[in-house]
């Protein structure tokens, strides 16, 4: 028995040594290399595979390992990953110093690629992509906005559905000032792409950057690259967040009382009898505020936002595919934004040699929003409008009107106003948008160095509008007809390119070649009808079938449009030290006659890497580097369609016989210009780069003068010929300089890691001259009510200056205007009384006229600057992003009819209670009056002008991160971040309209959608 005993207990013995010997504990510290201090949650993984584990609070780890040579990988974010091989040690103690940027980071740039440090051009990078998803955002747009110097980003408004617009070194042009997108290599003309597929973004910002892009670049080129898979397990991420947003501003009307009262005011000081609908006694409902309107259109809206992802591949294949969805409830009432969005990506190694891959994007989206632009019909100052003493709905539940139908004879007293919640949820709107980009290329070695691809994309669009008005039978702007409005519209293009690649390096010569020749071919068509009188307005009766009447035949348009390209560009680069680029581009257009529809835009641009030099010895500085660029690129989207020759139009407008019929016509309404050329930009550009201590701070600057040359602008008729409209010619120059400055510094502290990054940019904007235009400036059509026309062009003033008569403060007596006269004695204002403006006499001839206007600047920023900073401690991470402008001047039309008594009876903003009066002298705001002789309103002057300077805290994000230890015990290589988001947390501004960024060129600010504030809570989670 005992032998027994004893042969167990050896053959256990033995089992035990073969197990140890087998699998064995390694232990450890991981701390800080710059302190020394210990690091929780960095990742300890045996290469080569899942098996891992991650270290404590205190910075102590503990892995079983197999037996054979294992090698641990020791990684955490922001700090350099370390590969130690475990040999015969059960101890590994380990420091890891901080990962700063790298300047052998590779940056996507025009047909190719380029390592960071050896750049030619003046590029900027959009830095840490996945913080910046996780804000309320849904396009690529407003991922920029204050994140890189020289692009200046414009929300426009809050609206759900409005995408912002986007400015690279200014505006050269009257026609869209677009950037052109190119994603994934190929220009990208496709719907919203989803923020959270985005990897990376590059913006080219200078000629020669962007010249290989050619005809549509010339107001830059902002390059997408979307994500892959990666070779592996499939992995999963889900990013979502649900959120709140809400007007942080709106503005306030008088209630119903003082609304009374300021009118009654008003007409006392005209030398009028107030209307009796302001007089208590005979109308006493008039004095009862019944209803806010501003917090009846205003709401809280909800933001949902869901992407998934999956990805991964073999060596021979990689795929990523998601889905995203975002529905935005707007600011107002039945205001709406909803994109659904799906993505594949695929690409595949058929052989050693040979590579096809494709990018398939879909996405659909449906918006309802609401004009906010208008001064007789906008929703937001309407509500200023309508009369608070009316409820929203009467006794049956009807929209109510100005007043009831039983105190109709005071309806006149109140205004032509709509209701504002019937405005909003009255009409029905829908705009759908659908659209399908793929993506797809080969790509073959045809020698080791040189590498043909293929690359086709097809871009296809569906849209249409309907909006179904009822009729308004309440008093106030009355409608006892209804309409339907419908549009549709359908889109192709299809675009292919080929490209060679040569890449070759001989001793210290570097030296690359691509050729490429591109076809593009699109195809628009689209139709719009109007009819009427509709029986009934039910949802299932809206549809033109069941209309009473059409008034004109549908109108319809159709084009095509065609651009062919041949691109040679060399680049080379000696030991590391001289670097050059150069190109040369041949576009062919469509849109030109056959004398100029050809035309060559060449490019150059040259750098010295200084710090690369035998004789710079600074361990400081690990890269100081000058660059230069010139180049040229033509501009097609200031190019008319037919703009060489004008196709006749056609319709049924014309009224011959007795009684008077519509006739079907053709005309000419606008003259042809077959000599009309490119319109081109050519910028100069001078840029230093300095990267220094060990790569924490970065600094770039840059000097830029970009020229448009051949400006295209509609010239005048000639009379002789009859026809009303002149053709677009080249008519002269405009000039955009500026300096741009970028800094950056990252490092840690004990345990905290840390980055700031601010940018700079000023702008100078002029137009040079005009010397082909029929005119001496160019006066834009954009109006105040009809009446007021401030902006206008001209040599030696920005684009779409401010052209108003100054002011010089508010009459305070009498006196104070007789004195105020010309050289004959004779007052300069004669209709003035005290309370009125003061317009100064700029030219001397004792009058106030259109001669006395002087330029006053424009409403695009003199400068623009933004802030990140972004702190990462243990598993906690805060970011902060602002962003602000400066030397901006806004037009603020909403104070013509909301400060003025003398229109129709509207009420007013809050702000007219601090109108002058002789108790209050040192008033801004003109004196209340039914009349005004003077013009104070009426007249087109600096009294509109506010300077719209602003600095917004755009985002403040908090999130925590769950340590692998803790998630691999939920599953094995699972991460999960939370976080809570607040979105244009506060601004700061003089400007006192509802929000400072309503717009840049012809704007006019009647009461614009705000900008919301967002909170938002959300989770990233990936295995």
């Amino acid at each position: 028995m005992k032998k027994h005993h004893y042969l167990i207990v050896g053959l256990f013995w033995l089992t035990t040594q073969l197990v140890y010997a087998q699998t064995r504990t390694i232990t450890g510290t991981v701390t800080s290399e710059e302190d020394n201090d210990p690091i929780p949650g960095v990742s300890v993984l045996i290469k080569g595979t899942g098996t891992g584990t991650a270290t404590d609070i205190d910075g102590h780890y503990r892995l079983n390992v197999d037996a054979g040579d294992v090698v641990l990988v020791f990684s955490f974010v922001g700090l350099e990953s370390k590969e130690i091989a475990v040999g015969n040690h059960s101890v590994i103690n380990i420091s890891l110093k901080p990962e700063f940027g790298q300047l052998g980071e590779v940056v996507v740039i025009g047909y190719g690629t380029a390592k960071k440090g050896d750049l030619t051009t003046a590029i900027g990078q959009l830095e840490n992509v996945p913080r910046t998803v996780d804000r309320p955002i849904s396009s690529a747009q407003e991922m920029l906005q204050g994140q890189v110097a020289g692009v200046t980003v414009v929300s426009n408004s809050g609206d759900p559905g409005a995408t912002p617009r986007v400015m690279i070194r200014g505006v050269g042009t009257f026609a869209d000032e677009s950037p052109l997108y190119v994603v994934d290599g190929m220009p990208y003309y496709g719907g919203r792409i989803n923020p959270n597929d985005i990897e990376s973004m590059v913006v080219l910002k200078d000629a020669a950057a962007a010249a290989i892009y050619g005809a549509q670049a010339a107001s830059g080129v902002i390059v997408i690259t979307t994500k892959s898979g990666k070779s592996g397990a499939p992995k999963v991420s889900m990013d979502i967040y649900r959120g709140w947003q809400s007007a942080y501003k709106t503005p306030e009307a008088l209630n119903a009382e003082e609304y009374a009262a300021a009118y009654t005011q008003a007409a006392q000081h005209a030398g009028g009898t107030p209307n009796p609908a302001h007089d208590p006694s005979q109308n006493p409902w008039g004095q009862v505020t019944r209803t806010n309107w501003m917090d009846e259109i205003f709401q809280t809206g909800a933001i949902t936002n869901l992407n998934f992802q999956i990805s991964g591949g073999s060596d021979k294949g990689r795929y990523s595919t998601s889905f995203g969805y975002h529905n935005k409830e707007g600011l107002l009432l039945n205001t709406h934004y909803e994109l659904f969005s799906g993505r594949f990506k695929g690409e595949y190694d058929i052989t050693d040699k040979f590579r096809v891959g494709q990018n398939i994007y879909l996405n659909h989206s449906t918006s309802r929003g609401i004009d906010t632009g208008s001064s007789y019909s906008g929703a937001i100052i309407n509500a200023i409008y309508m009369n608070p003493a009316a409820p929203v709905y009467d006794g049956d539940g009807n929209f109510h009107g100005t007043v009831p139908f039983e105190l109709s004879q005071f309806a006149g007293a109140y205004g032509d106003t709509y209701n504002p919640v019937a405005l909003l949820l009255r009409p029905t709107r829908r705009h759908p948008r659908s659209n399908v980009n793929a993506i797809s290329y080969a790509e073959y070695d045809i020698l080791e160095n040189l590498t043909f691809r293929s690359s086709f994309s097809m871009d296809m669009w569906t849209w249409s509008d309907k909006t179904f008005t009822p009729k308004a039978p309440e008093i106030g702007r009355p409608s006892n007809m209804n309409f339907l409005d419908e549009s549709f519209a359908s889109s192709s293009r299809w675009i292919w390119d080929q490209q060679l690649n040569y890449n070759k390096l001989i001793g210290k010569h570097n030296l690359g070649l691509t050729a490429v020749y591109t076809a593009q071919f699109r195809k628009e068509e689209g139709s719009d009808y109007r009819v009427q009188d509709f029986d009934r307005e039910d949802d299932w009766f809206q549809y033109p079938g069941n209309a009473g009447a059409i008034l004109n035949v549908p109108g319809s348009y159709a084009f095509e449009d065609a651009l062919t390209s041949a691109i040679g560009r060399m680049t080379y680069d000696y030991d590391d030290r001289y670097f050059f680029m150069g190109s040369i581009r041949r576009d062919q257009t469509s849109r030109l006659g056959p004398e100029t529809k050809t035309d060559y835009f060449p490019a150059v641009s040259g750098a010295w890497k200084i710090s690369s030099e035998s004789f710079f010895n600074s361990d400081a500085i690990q890269l100081l580097k000058l660059r230069g660029s010139w180049g040229q690129i033509g501009n097609i989207s200031s190019v008319g369609y037919y703009a060489f020759n004008v196709p006749l139009a056609a319709g049924n407008d014309v009224i011959l016989g007795e009684p008077g019929t519509r006739n079907r016509h053709v005309s000419l309404n606008e003259l042809s210009n077959p000599n009309l050329r490119w319109e081109r930009s050519e910028t100069y550009n001078v840029g230093l780069d300095v990267s220094m201590l060990s790569n924490r701070l970065t600094l770039t600057a840059e000097y830029f003068e970009k020229y448009t040359r051949g400006l295209i602008q509609r010239n005048f008729p000639n009379p002789h010929t009859g026809v009303p409209t002149g053709p677009l010619s080249n008519v002269g120059t405009v000039l955009n300089k500026g300096l741009e400055l970028t800094l950056g510094y990252q490092g840690q502290v004990k345990g905290l890691s840390y980055s700031i990054n601010g940018n700079l940019a000023t702008l100078n904007n002029e137009l040079l001259d005009l010397d082909e235009f029929t005119g001496d400036f160019i006066q834009h059509t954009t109006h105040l009510r009809g009446t007021i026309l401030p902006f206008r062009s001209t040599p030696g003033q920005p684009l779409y200056s401010y052209h108003l008569i100054p002011t010089e403060g508010i009459f305070q007596n009498q006196g104070q205007i007789d004195a105020y006269v010309n050289t004959q004695g004779e007052k300069i204002q004669p209709n003035a009384r005290p309370g009125d403006l003061i317009f100064r006499d700029v030219n001397g001839d004792g009058r106030i006229s259109d001669e006395d206007r002087v330029y006053m600047g424009n409403a695009m920023p003199d400068f623009t600057y933004g802030i990140n900073i972004s702190l990462e401690y243990k598993n906690f991470d805060l970011t902060v992003f602002g962003q602000g402008v400066g030397g901006v001047m806004l037009f603020n039309g909403y104070k013509h009819t909301t400060y003025n008594a003398g229109l129709q009876g509207y009420n007013l903003d809050r702000r007219v209670l601090e109108a002058w009066t002789p108790e209050n002298p040192g008033a801004t705001i003109p004196v209340l009056s039914t009349q005004d002789p003077n013009g104070n309103f009426g007249q087109p002057s600096d009294w509109y002008l506010e300077k719209g300077d602003y600095f917004r805290i755009r985002n403040l994000s908090v999130g925590y991160t769950l340590p692998d230890y803790m998630a691999d015990r939920i599953r094995n290589g699972m991460g999960l971040r939370v976080y809570l988001s607040a979105e244009n947390l506060a601004t700061f501004t003089q400007y006192s309209g509802i929000d400072p960024e309503v717009g840049s060129g012809a704007v006019i600010d009647n009461g614009t959608f705000p900008i919301p504030r967002t909170f938002t809570v959300g989770l990233n989670l990936n295995f």
